[in-house]
């Protein structure tokens, strides 16, 4: 969360360029929007007793459990001049990178607004935003082998209308078995093919030394954490 925050700081003070982000998170934790409760979101019993970690970020959407073995996280800071419409076209414009880069595996998922993509009517993507001095950061996931049952326990679901396993689902569950290397590889490929040459670089200094201080004074902190 640090370093998508840092980024998003030095990129709305025109310090970078916009950037594209992959990662995943390990070990596996949980985030949740930025305007949830804590406490309706997630599961905190199953989390203490299962060592699972959690952070508030800083843009909205809602509960995610973050696979180490399962899902792909990326981000996206980006001038908002370069982004089309209103809220909801911005979402749809900017899944056009991850929605390119899975046809290229022959995975032909939907755009379902407001900010979710969806595979035979199952959700594998969810994406959230937040904004900051006309830049958008863009935050989103592609589940390619979560564990879901283990995303049923920690995730409170509201209501509990419907089943976790009725409405999510991953790629391997689809039958779409590739590592993550190899997903990883077609996302940058179809963002290349939608917003024109990318320069692969590595977190600066600067940047490290901001998400840092972040990741010390905020994200660990426990009025961030339980300000909901």
């Amino acid at each position: 969360m640090g370093i998508d925050e840092a980024l998003l700081i030095l990129r709305s003070e025109d310090k970078i360029d916009d950037t594209f982000r992959f990662y995943s998170f390990s070990p596996s934790c949980v985030s949740i929007g930025y305007f949830q409760n804590i406490n309706l979101s997630i599961d905190l019993d199953f989390c203490d007793k299962n060592k699972i970690d959690f952070v508030r970020r800083i843009t909205g959407g809602g509960n995610v459990f973050h696979d180490s073995l399962g899902e792909i996280t990326y981000s996206i800071i980006i001038s908002e001049d370069k982004v089309p419409g209103d809220i909801l076209n911005s979402f749809e414009f900017l899944y056009k990178g991850v929605l390119k880069g899975l046809e290229k595996l022959n995975i032909f998922p939907e755009f379902k607004p407001l900010n979710d993509l969806a595979l035979n009517s199952k959700k594998i993507s969810g994406s959230a935003q937040t904004r900051k001095n006309g830049v958008i950061l863009q935050h989103g996931t592609v589940m390619y082998n979560t564990n879901i049952d283990i995303m049923e326990k920690v995730l409170k679901i509201p209501n509990k209308k419907v089943d976790v396993k009725k409405r999510v689902t991953t790629l391997y569950n689809e039958g779409f078995r590739y590592d993550k290397d190899i997903i990883i590889d077609n996302l940058k490929k179809g963002f290349i093919d939608i917003f024109g040459k990318i320069k692969e670089d590595k977190i600066n200094n600067k940047e490290l030394e901001i998400a840092k201080k972040l990741a010390n004074e905020k994200y660990s902190s426990i009025n961030w954490n339980f300000r909901r």
